[in-house]
């Protein structure tokens, strides 16, 4: 029996230990002398243990989305997402896509979690996730990949607040993670963008009055 857990304990197995294991008392020392060249080294196939749930979020949100695999020796954690329009491609970092892996060692098991941080999210982030885990067994080249979990980023229209105008003095057209102004006829928009100023059709010489022109707010008359 103390020769089976020390095989496991020590991870090698070899018949040359039954020869150099000494029983004594609980209380004894047992030293236990193993070449290293009747150790095996143990390797284990990757194995997805930990992955995110889906997540559903606004736009100009943070995300993010983790994938732990275990496996020896270290595994290499790729990411691949699907995105709405069913095209596939390998997630890679960018200016607002990072991505971290650390690892942990515990008694000769190593598992490897990669974090994927979605910074201002936008519609474009929509899809589905995997993790990937790769690493070499026996000369052999080895993955495995988490199950699917979907990230929903959902537009905020900001157009809504106000009756229809939100942050805009006349009309707002709402975009995919954003929003325009844009003023009525005989207004011109602001430096700031949101508010909108009077033409003085008048003063531009563009009211087309052959004699005399008065600027009204947003138009003009002509007179006689």
């Amino acid at each position: 029996m103390a020769f089976d857990k020390l095989t496991r304990l020590s991870g090698c197995s070899s018949p040359r230990i039954r020869t150099i294991v000494i029983q004594m008392t609980l209380t004894a020392v047992i030293f236990i002398l193993v070449s290293l060249s009747d150790c095996q080294v143990i390797q284990e196939p990757p194995a997805v243990i930990v992955y995110s749930n889906n997540v559903s979020s606004d736009t100009g949100s943070l995300v993010i989305i983790s994938c732990t695999v275990f496996a020896i020796p270290l595994p290499n954690i790729t990411w691949t997402v699907t995105n709405q329009y069913g095209s596939t491609h390998i997630v890679e970092n960018t200016s607002t896509t990072i991505i971290t892996t650390s690892a942990l060692t515990v008694q000769n098991y190593t598992y490897a979690t990669s974090h994927l941080v979605i910074c201002n999210t936008t519609e474009n982030d929509t899809g589905t996730y995997t993790c990937s885990g790769s690493n070499q067994v026996n000369g052999s080249s080895l993955t495995v990949t988490s199950e699917e979990f979907g990230v929903a980023i959902r537009d905020i229209n900001e157009c809504l607040p106000n009756g229809g105008s939100g942050p805009c003095e006349q009309c707002c057209t709402n975009t995919i993670g954003s929003f325009s102004c844009s003023c009525h006829s005989g207004y011109i928009q602001s430096a700031s963008g949101l508010s909108c100023n009077d033409i003085d059709e008048c003063v531009m010489n563009t009211s087309g009055c052959s004699q005399n022109c008065t600027n009204t707010i947003g138009s003009y008359n002509c007179s006689c």
